[in-house]
């Protein structure tokens, strides 16, 4: 071989190496990781035959279109679901009952709920309202 075709053989080796260094060196993009995002749900009696509430979040995902299931326990102490309700935009649900309320107790629970929002997964927290009583 040649020295002038070994010196050309040796600045692609060269340029080869340098090419794959900085290819392999380059940074890849890194996965973004979500965050849990505690909740907060109260349950109010405002008529006899209405059941009020609203569920709050630091991130508007986790409210606005929440799952609540507000569940009725009756005095010898066996639960019912009594509805299941999606949040408004603002957070707040209403139960609407066609009788009025039977003695018990009454609460209402925000479900865990995995999301996308900003970009990345996030994770709503469930919740549980303060027991109501009738």
């Amino acid at each position: 071989m040649s020295l002038r075709r070994a010196g050309v053989v040796l600045i692609i080796a060269v340029l080869a190496i340098g090419l794959g260094g900085a290819i392999a060196g380059a940074k890849k993009h890194k996965k973004r990781k979500g965050h849990s995002w505690g909740s907060k749900i109260t349950l109010r009696h405002p008529s006899a035959a209405r059941f009020r509430g609203e569920v709050d979040s630091a991130l508007a995902a986790c409210f606005k279109g929440r799952l609540v299931n507000v569940f009725f326990t009756d005095p010898s102490g066996n639960t019912a679901l009594l509805s299941v309700q999606r949040a408004d935009g603002k957070g707040r649900y209403d139960v609407d009952l066609t009788q009025a309320a039977y003695p018990g107790v009454y609460q209402a629970q925000a479900a865990k709920e995995r999301i996308r929002a900003k970009k990345a997964p996030q994770t709503c927290k469930a919740d549980a309202s303060p027991v109501f009583g009738v």
